[in-house]
């Protein structure tokens, strides 16, 4: 029961950290579909897409491996943080220099590539400030966290009301985004010095090599994981221009940012289940089970919303007439929010189970898949195509990774707790669709959700883990800072 109040705060905490990032990013994307149109968006969305995946070349799977080495062995965390410190500044300068290089791509417009030239710059200082998140997870101290992350968004927050007031061009927007991403490095530095020795900015070509063998896996899982979800996106601005990367984009976003939900609760269970693979086999499988029922639960009512509410929610968010097209793609999104709120779990099993190189194998045949069906379909189909593509292309990634997994699989899926919340989504959806309004019908879906995960979804056993009223001390083990 420790544990799990142990757990429980630190999902709190994360779960502060993704709703701050989650606000600002939301008010930013919408602010700027609604006030410079479907065009403008798409540059923008294209920019910051590019950042996503050129952050994850900086990334490369280290802060997964940080955190995970760090809770094996905490007294240990000066000498992971130095090892792994020169590979993280090298793979971040080449971040920034290849972000740079696809700007020169001919069929980009004018304006997307100034875009792209500024947000290349925040990808080094949001890579390092992730380092040294990681380096928190480690320690099971979230809260560090939380509180960079208001500091840095609310600054963006209250420098976007200013630029909006002024009208300001969208290469500002971006700038100002930049530069909080500095400002969220330099706190998370300082915050670091607390628990750790902070390691010198200097590259060691011979450590980084040695740290690149270790990590490899990781990374390409990584890079081909969001290729993979960033893709289509790519490939419609190149082919079909801004305005379809804009109606597409105004529903990718929000499944994006949706997806912060499963990250805020993996964030907190990572370091517990890399100990209870080590420790407690049966302790790590019974918390994985719980893991993947939340997520899917989640994940149903928002794939509701989506689907019954679509040509509703369109207009409230962007506008009637400039996003009508957007509508027939957040529906066929609905799809793709289950089914990636459900296979996280089987992924970051695998990864505290020490199978990376089945995780890598996976993503790197779903992303050839993902390319050479976009290649066909986009050029015909455009973003409605690109839609289904992702939806098919998911499906393949989560029956790969359950099969990879497939006692788990057969154990946790053939449940009624775990099948009769899908049951009763569907014939609530079909209820509501087109016979309730949006005001009374999406509280009531709500009221109604609620109901069945607390009395079909989960156990007896798992409702009192879930919430169990002990308190919970610190659990971290601080080393010794010289």
């Amino acid at each position: 029961m420790k544990q799990a109040a142990h757990i429980r705060w630190n999902s709190f905490f994360s779960l502060l950290s993704a709703g701050i990032q989650l606000l600002t990013n939301a008010l930013l994307f919408l602010g700027v579909a609604r006030f410079y149109g479907p065009e403008v968006f798409g540059q923008f969305a294209t920019a910051h897409l590019l950042t996503a995946l050129f952050l994850t070349v900086a990334d490369f799977g280290l802060d997964v491996l940080l955190t995970t080495e760090v809770a094996r062995q905490r007294s240990n965390a000066n000498h992971l943080l130095r090892r792994f410190f020169s590979a993280k500044l090298l793979l971040s300068g080449l971040a920034v220099l290849g972000m740079c290089g696809v700007a020169f791509v001919p069929d980009f417009s004018a304006g997307t590539r100034r875009l792209i030239y500024i947000f290349s710059l925040s990808v080094a200082f949001t890579a390092l400030t992730n380092f040294f998140f990681a380096l928190f997870k480690g320690f099971e101290q979230l809260q560090h966290q939380t509180r960079i992350a208001f500091v840095q968004n609310v600054t963006l927050l209250l420098a976007l009301i200013v630029l909006g007031f002024f009208t300001a061009p969208i290469e500002m927007f971006a700038a100002v985004y930049t530069g909080t991403r500095l400002l969220g490095f330099c706190v998370a530095a300082i915050t670091a010095k607390s628990l750790v020795r902070l390691p010198t900015f200097t590259i060691n070509i011979a450590e980084s090599k040695k740290v690149m063998g270790q990590v490899w896996s990781f990374g390409v899982h990584l890079v081909c994981s969001m290729i993979f979800f960033q893709l289509d996106t790519f490939l419609l601005s190149l082919w079909k221009g801004d305005y379809a990367v804009g109606i597409y984009q105004s529903v990718i976003k929000l499944v994006g940012l949706l997806l912060v939900l499963p990250d805020v609760i993996i964030n907190a269970l990572l370091p517990v289940l890399s100990r209870f693979h080590g420790e407690a086999r049966a302790k790590w499988e019974q918390l994985g089970k719980l893991l993947n029922k939340t997520l899917l639960l989640l994940a149903l009512p928002i794939a509701l919303a989506f689907f019954v509410y679509a040509d509703r929610l369109i207009p409230i968010l962007y506008g009637a007439e400039k996003f009508a097209a957007a509508v027939p793609i957040m529906r066929a999104a609905a799809l793709i929010i289950v089914i990636r709120f459900v296979l996280e779990t089987y992924s970051v099993m695998l990864l505290t189970a020490g199978r990376q190189l089945i995780r890598m194998i996976i993503a790197i045949i779903v992303t050839v898949a993902a390319l050479a069906l976009n290649v066909y379909v986009i050029p015909t189909y455009g973003a409605y195509g690109a839609v289904w593509v992702a939806i098919l292309t998911n499906l393949f990634l989560a029956l790969s990774l359950m099969l990879a997994l497939r006692p788990l699989f057969l154990q946790w899926t053939f449940d009624w707790h775990y099948l009769a919340p899908i049951l009763a989504t569907i014939v609530l959806s079909a209820i509501l669709w087109k016979t309730v309004s949006i005001r009374y019908g999406l509280p009531l879906a709500f009221v109604i959700h609620g109901w069945v995960v607390f009395f079909l979804g989960y156990t007896k056993a798992e409702r009192q883990m879930i919430f169990s009223r002990t308190s919970a001390g610190s659990t971290a083990v601080r080393p010794n800072v010289p």
